[in-house]
């Protein structure tokens, strides 16, 4: 059995998680589809080209021409000259400072959360990418390889590792409407994805193969990964409005090894309001025993270009009797800066309810550096 303090961590590490590299509301700019910047028609992972220029251009308080290239341009010539421009490469690493003070547990810690590299290679129609490395400081993993088919301009086939594509997309795992769903860390599945992508609406319809699964050990606890992740299908589909505001619905039909059928479905909304200000929401109803309900949603500002000002909002009720550590209740205030293109600073303060005592919230904070190759 997983004690306390370490659930009460894993809650917390879930809180600390920041996106890598996908960002819905690049459409306050213009920006519907994430294949503008990404590889991966569901972002995140690998940028292209012109991804990494508009990391400068867009996303960065100052940059310069050409620092947003892998490893500050210094390997663009060998990466031209060997593989006619087609190979794309990237990696994350992630330190955090992490400091949790709930009633039964307190705990501050520094640590290596994340550190990998992702390489992209295109041939033609066809693209192959694999991203390996250490997450949790101690673990080497695969979270993410596939090979991917262009049907068209618009149209593509996946097949491989990679997270399902439902609702918001970001792999923010901290979120209620992720990680409450089940949908956190280390739950990436075997898909094949058939995805539609155009300047008036998106269509990504899944068929979900679940993933091999075994019991991890970690910091001498055994942690039961049988019955984490899925099987089955999900669509998500979305429409535009005025080239800044998308409207979608998702829809997921599936079940963990063990546990009964259910279903997720629900509404989510990115909103661009200015360039500077944009807002985001979701929200969930599942169909497993009983009708829970979850949502998530933040709103943005953007005071000076790579400075970003949010404060977010939670909510989680799987509606389980016999087990209130489900239920999520959540604020938070973040800064995320954005100095220069490779680096990240991300600040994030917390209160959430105590699962043990609802009367009563405790506070979670983080402060990370995150260096983008």
């Amino acid at each position: 059995m997983i004690k306390l303090p370490y659930l009460l961590f894993s809650i917390f590490l879930f809180l600390a998680q920041t996106p890598s590299f996908a960002f819905p509301g690049m459409i306050r700019q213009g920006y519907l589809n994430c294949t503008s910047c990404h590889v991966s028609p569901s972002g995140g992972g690998v940028l292209n080209e012109y991804g990494r220029n508009l990391s400068g251009e867009l996303l960065s308080t100052w940059s310069k021409d050409g620092e947003g290239q892998f490893l500050y341009g210094s390997l663009n010539q060998f990466i031209k000259n060997s593989a006619d421009n087609k190979l794309l490469l990237g990696g994350d690493t992630r330190v955090i400072q992490t400091d949790v003070d709930q009633s039964q547990f307190s705990e501050k810690r520094f640590f290596l959360m994340q550190s990998d590299l992702e390489a992209a290679y295109q041939y033609h129609s066809l693209t192959f990418d694999l991203e390996g490395g250490y997450v949790d400081s101690d673990t080497f993993l695969s979270l993410r390889h596939y090979v991917m088919l262009a049907l068209s301009d618009q149209d593509s086939l996946r097949f491989g590792k990679f997270k399902n594509n439902f609702g918001i997309n970001t792999d923010e795992h901290n979120l209620a409407t992720k990680n409450n769903l089940g949908w956190n860390e280390e739950t990436e599945t075997y898909n094949l994805e058939y995805s539609k992508l155009n300047d008036h609406w998106t269509l990504f319809a899944t068929a979900i193969f679940g993933a091999p699964e075994s019991i991890d050990v970690r910091r001498n606890l055994s942690i039961g990964s049988i019955g984490v992740v899925d099987h089955g299908g999900s669509i998500r589909a979305s429409t535009f409005v005025a080239d800044h505001y998308e409207f979608g619905l998702s829809i997921f039909y599936g079940k963990k090894a063990l546990m009964p059928w259910r279903t997720v479905a629900g509404p989510f909304f990115i909103l661009g309001f200015t360039p500077h200000l944009y807002y985001w929401g979701e929200i969930d109803l599942q169909s497993e025993t009983d009708l829970g309900i979850f949502n998530s949603q933040r709103i943005v500002f953007e005071p000076i270009q790579g400075l970003q000002v949010y404060a977010s909002q939670e909510f989680a009720n799987p509606n389980h009797p016999s087990d209130k550590t489900l239920n999520l209740e959540r604020y938070t205030l973040g800064i995320q800066f954005y100095p220069r293109p490779h680096s990240e600073i991300h600040l994030q303060a917390s209160i959430e309810k105590d699962f043990y005592d609802p009367s009563h919230f405790y506070p979670l904070s983080s402060l990370l550096w995150h260096l983008y190759l």
